[in-house]
């Protein structure tokens, strides 16, 4: 991890971004720190914009649902009517 002060990133604010690709990169500005990271572009399938599609697994889960039904399986679906379900059910992806 580089860590720089306000004034430094100023003056070459390119070369740290560029460098955040690669590594973490904090900017350090009196007592507070700024930490600049990089992840990946995710594409948002929804028209909406519903960030529930931007997500990869969720995409992976439709896919899953469509080749088993292309497959003459019968495709995996969950009824969740409870709160608790719900969290039983999704902990299993978020892990």
């Amino acid at each position: 991890m580089t860590t720089v002060n306000s004034r430094v990133f100023s003056a070459n604010p390119i070369y740290y971004l560029n460098l955040a690709s690669k590594e973490s990169v904090a900017i350090k500005r009196g007592k507070t720190i700024f930490r600049i990271t990089s992840e990946p572009q995710v594409e948002n399938i929804s028209p909406s914009g519903d960030p529930y599609w931007a997500d990869p697994r969720n995409i992976q889960a439709l896919k899953d649902y469509d080749r088993e039904k292309a497959e003459g399986k019968q495709p995996t679906v969950a009824v969740l009517r409870t709160s608790e379900n719900i969290k039983n059910y999704m902990s299993k992806f978020l892990e």
